[in-house]
């Protein structure tokens, strides 16, 4: 004889479990790019060809986004982020999520660049050539442009969801583009740098400062947050186009 609980009468809807499904995608995003970044540095380290004449950088692909990355690299990750507070308040729906907001994020960088300069001050102790500065500074932007492109990417996949303006949404897929290009551009860039530029061992000391200094910083504090917010709003858009076609 059936219970109660496993019939459904007049005003009664049987209620099954609702099954839940795991999805990757915040591992992916956290660790992928990161990854990317570690391997192309060691690929460049293990390319070495000597130190280069003052002469290189002017035939190297790169060189115009290096004379750039010299002069405000700190400051190329402030486009994504601008980019991505203008699509905050265009949607008008900033806090519908648990994502990381632009203005904490900023604060994450912030005080990433503060121990930034602090390890410089230190490494400078030991020496002009105790390490590669400018591996050591594009971990920090690589970093800042890898949060900014998950935390675009979850902001894009909830507007998708609300069915924002179309100028919001525009604003959060150029922020997502932007920080792709950023990434790839300062990855490109430190390659060349570990080859001509460094000898492995400073290469290898900025690669292991920034991952501990920077990186692990902007990781914890927005990149794994925003994964978070993208990975439930991936399952909402799911969810969402699973009700339109039942």
């Amino acid at each position: 004889m059936s219970s109660s609980s496993d019939f459904s009468g007049p005003g009664r809807e049987l209620r099954q479990p609702r099954q839940t499904r795991h999805f990757p995608i915040s591992r992916v995003v956290v660790a992928a790019p990161q990854l990317v970044w570690m391997m192309t540095i060691v690929l460049g380290m293990g390319m070495h060809r000597g130190s280069a004449s003052s002469d290189t950088s002017s035939y190297l692909p790169l060189a115009w986004y290096d004379g750039i990355f010299i002069h405000v690299g700190p400051l190329l990750p402030l486009i994504p982020l601008g980019t991505r507070a203008m699509a905050s308040f265009l949607s008008g729906a900033s806090n519908m999520a648990k994502d990381v907001s632009a203005s904490r994020a900023g604060l994450v960088y912030a005080f990433a660049a503060i121990i930034r300069l602090s390890v410089y001050f230190a490494a400078g102790l030991f020496g002009d050539h105790a390490m590669s500065d400018h591996i050591f500074l594009g971990s920090c932007v690589f970093s800042s442009a890898h949060a900014e492109a998950v935390a675009g990417l979850a902001m894009l996949a909830r507007m998708c969801v609300i069915k924002s303006t179309v100028f919001a949404t525009v604003s959060a897929a150029l922020v997502v583009l932007q920080s792709f290009c950023l990434m790839g551009l300062q990855c490109g860039d430190s390659w060349f740098t570990a080859i001509y530029f460094h000898t492995p061992a400073e290469t290898m000391i900025a690669l292991v400062l920034g991952l501990l200094a920077c990186q692990a910083i902007t990781i914890g504090m927005v990149i794994i947050p925003a994964a978070s917010a993208l990975e439930l709003a991936v399952i909402a858009l799911r969810e969402s186009r699973d009700s339109r076609l039942g």
